[in-house]
């Protein structure tokens, strides 16, 4: 099959398969992937893309507190196939990342065309990590106040379902749920969730605080660390208007407190004018990262059928995992380090002290080298910290690096097991290559660090 990585470039590469920790791993790092049969093959099938879906091993996500519609297309394997959003064909679906209006929205989300519109229809991209730093740049007083109080939606759900509207999923369908009594119970177990009955028959239902902007740290030991907008701030805003709803008061800080509209406006343009637009071909699978990328539907004619499909997190394969000298890696907590700020060691004075006292201040991520030369003091002062009690080994992320002279493949492992000696620990997190420059071996009882010349070996 063909994958193209959809926000880098528009060239595919054929791939033979594709496993569960590759796709983790390519999701991680390019956040939008589209998915082709390869040249001269048949277009893949509703039935393809559900198995492959289901090849992945990703952990079911039920479908609720979504507002629109959806059918559930009957398929062999073991995962649902919904209908993408059925809003009428005029409308354009603005960006969201799917669900996150509620507290914990899907990982991975999948789209399937079976057929393309004649004109438009085109499902937009565009990188939340993106639209974080122009609206933390922009508007920085609005962004203090999301991360503060995240954000509240207001919607009110009819009885039955409303295939006139991009919101009109019923609330019966939205809750998963036969009757009002089974219906009030699960609203009431969600802590600040406010409901209150209608004398038409709807529901209005306004959340409890979500939060509206998130710091992606790892995902399934990828790390991350970027802030994303990740919430339904400019769908609610842009979209949730139909002859129940008025858009504009769809939504709230956390807090209660208005929200400017002018700032709400502002933020949609600049999605419209950053966005990704693909045009479907028939068999095309989009395999998106819900938590780093938003989507949406622009406007169409003529009939279009798209599927989605949505996950959580993968399901434990048990495979073993090696580090790039094939050591086999038994600990990734480490991985789990909360805070991305990194404290470096390059030419300190008195490493020792300094490490010691960075650790008892909260760092918990250093960047060392074989190349700073101080990877010894740099090691007492972390060991002496351990021992003290004031933090464990697996709350410290520590990288070190791979210089230059030892690049060829039997030397990467001796450099490596020095660096774990001078450090005195029995691991590292990360082990990069100092600089994608080689150069001549340089034995480590002849110079260490061996630096930038080998002028000593003439």
């Amino acid at each position: 099959m063909k994958l193209t990585r959809l926000f880098e470039s528009s060239e595919s590469e054929t791939i033979n398969s594709l496993d569960q920790e590759e796709f983790v791993e390519l999701a991680a790092k390019h956040k939008a992937l589209l998915l082709q049969a390869d040249d001269g093959a048949e277009p893949f099938s509703v039935e393809d893309f559900a198995q492959l879906a289901e090849s992945l091993s990703l952990q079911h996500y039920e479908y609720v507190g979504g507002a629109a519609p959806r059918r559930l297309i009957p398929v062999k394997a073991n995962v649902e196939v919904f209908t993408a959003n059925e809003a009428p064909p005029d409308q354009l679906i603005p960006f969201h990342h799917e669900l996150a209006q509620v507290k914990n929205p899907p990982m991975y989300l999948f789209f399937y065309c079976d057929r393309p519109s004649e004109t438009g229809g085109e499902t937009a991209l565009i990188d939340s990590t993106l639209v974080y730093r122009y609206v933390a740049e922009t508007f920085p007083e609005f962004t203090e106040k999301l991360k503060t109080h995240g954000a509240r939606y207001r919607r009110v759900l009819p009885c039955e379902d409303d295939k006139e509207s991009p919101i009109g999923r019923s609330f019966y369908s939205c809750y998963q749920v036969e009757n009002k009594t089974d219906l009030e119970k699960k609203l009431n177990d969600i802590p600040g969730l406010e409901y209150q009955w209608m004398p038409d028959g709807c529901l209005e239902v306004i959340t409890e605080p979500i939060p509206a902007i998130r710091m992606i740290e790892q995902q399934h030991n990828h790390g991350i660390y970027q802030w994303t907008f990740h919430n339904s701030v400019i769908a609610a805003f842009i979209g949730w208007q139909d002859c129940r709803n008025d858009r504009m008061k769809s939504v709230c800080f956390g807090n209660n407190e208005e929200m400017d509209l002018d700032v709400l406006q502002s933020i949609a343009e600049f999605m419209e004018e950053n966005k990704v637009s693909y045009k479907w071909k028939k068999g095309d699978i989009f395999a998106l990262n819900n938590r780093l990328v938003m989507h949406s539907r622009n406007s169409y004619t003529g009939p279009r059928r798209v599927y989605a499909s949505m996950f959580g997190d993968v399901v434990a394969s048990g495979k073993v995992k090696r580090d790039g000298v094939g050591q086999v890696m038994h600990d990734f907590s480490a991985l789990r380090v909360s805070d991305p700020t990194t404290f470096g060691m390059w030419r300190l004075d008195n490493p020792e002290e300094i490490v010691y006292d960075a650790i008892l201040a909260g760092y918990r991520r250093f960047d060392s080298a074989c190349d700073y030369g101080n990877e010894e003091l740099t090691g007492k002062g972390i060991r002496r910290a351990i021992e003290e009690g004031i933090v464990k080994r697996e709350e410290l992320y520590i990288t070190t690096k791979l210089w230059n002279t030892y690049h060829d493949e039997e030397h990467v492992p001796l450099a490596l097991e020095k660096c774990l000696r001078d450090l005195g620990l029995d691991y590292v997190d990360e082990f990069l290559i100092h600089f994608p420059i080689s150069m001549e071996y340089v034995p480590i009882e002849v110079k260490y660090p061996p630096e930038w010349t080998v002028s000593h070996l003439s």
